[in-house]
């Protein structure tokens, strides 16, 4: 359905036409050779857009605005970006009355000169030394993550009877718009949230609903009426505003059954260190830096892999299946971590220990 004419064969075809018409078959030196090897290309170039185009009207295939065209049909949109988040303490002069302090009112300027502000408008009580509130980043996206505890301290500009600010909890929580695959794979969840949540899957779309960073969900009842949903993010720890944002999602009337008691929580990392012994091949000696920086590379990979499921097995094979497809690995050996089943709301989070060559 989707395969595209080689062009070798239409070079063929066209010459064969060309010779049942003209009754004399084109040589290579001819002019006419060359028009039909140009022809041919852009017949291949038009049948490689078309198969192309064709292919976007399936969910499989399809990306960017054709894959926002496919969610439409099912109400799904892509999720767009979201502001990092983080806590903010403010130091106060005392005595001083009630402050009331609107959401443009204070602003704390991170080292990138991006800007935070506070989530709701604020109600200080009187006489209080300090008052700890929710700030979100002003450009949303990635930008605005990763600044440790007391590194927003400048206010844009002076607030009255505030002496000094800090965060007192690492900015997290900025997401990019949702990517394809993201996308693609809510779109195929879709179909399930039209009996409520009562589904599992049904559980699972509503929870990734709540954040392009929710890369995974389980859903378990312990006992009757009772749903554990256990949420992993592409942060970990999970970030309890994300935890906050499902559980709201998920008690949403239109959306939880009347009979389910739901109970939202984070997904349980369990830690592994992967130390591994190499052989080089010989002849591959003069390489060694080289393959021992490959292998922590794939490791690296196998790793980032294991954060990406819940109740993924943690598996040493895998890891030598890894470095083995490295040239110059003649043998490996994995120390740690042993063969580990996960429970489906565990995660596996790795480090590197030791890459020792034997």
């Amino acid at each position: 359905m989707f395969a595209v004419t080689p062009p070798e064969e239409l070079v063929r075809k066209l010459r064969e036409n060309y010779a049942r018409m003209t009754g004399r078959y084109p040589s290579p030196s001819d002019v006419e050779d060359f028009l039909i090897s140009l022809i041919a290309y852009d017949r291949s170039q038009l049948e490689g857009q078309m198969n192309y185009y064709r292919k976007q009207n399936f969910l499989r295939y399809a990306t960017g605005e054709a894959l926002d065209l496919l969610g439409e049909w099912l109400g799904v949109k892509r999720l767009p970006p979201e502001p990092a988040i983080t806590t903010v303490r403010l130091y106060l002069e005392t005595p001083h009355p009630q402050i009331v302090l609107d959401t443009e009112d204070v602003k704390v300027v991170a080292p990138n000169q991006i800007i935070f502000k506070p989530q709701e408008p604020l109600i200080i009580p009187e006489n209080t030394p300090t008052f700890d509130a929710l700030f979100v980043c002003e450009t949303p996206g990635t930008a605005g993550n990763g600044f440790l505890a007391g590194e927003l301290k400048n206010l844009l500009q002076p607030v009255p009877y505030v002496k000094s600010v800090e965060n007192i909890t690492i900015t997290a929580g900025g997401k990019e718009t949702e990517d394809d695959e993201h996308l693609r794979d809510r779109i195929r969840l879709a179909p399930y949230r039209f009996n409520t949540a009562g589904t599992r899957k049904g559980y699972i779309y509503w929870a990734k609903t709540a954040s392009a960073g929710v890369i995974d969900v389980s859903v378990l009842s312990p006992s009757p009426g009772v749903v554990e949903v256990y949420v992993l993010t592409d942060q970990l720890p999970v970030p309890a505003e994300i935890l906050s944002k499902v559980k709201a999602i998920l008690s949403a009337e239109d959306v939880r059954p009347l009979t389910d008691f739901v109970v939202v929580k984070p997904a349980e990392p369990v830690e592994f260190t992967v130390d591994v012994e190499i052989k080089i091949a010989e002849g591959f000696g003069t390489l060694a830096t080289q393959i021992l920086d490959k292998c922590k590379e794939e490791i690296d990979s196998y790793i980032t892999e294991t954060k990406k499921k819940l109740g993924q097995a943690v598996n040493p094979d895998q890891i030598i299946y890894r470095l083995m497809g490295i040239q110059g690995v003649f043998y490996v050996k994995v120390n740690s971590p042993t063969y580990t089943e996960l429970k489906e709301w565990q995660v596996g989070v790795g480090e590197v220990g030791e890459i020792k060559l034997s």
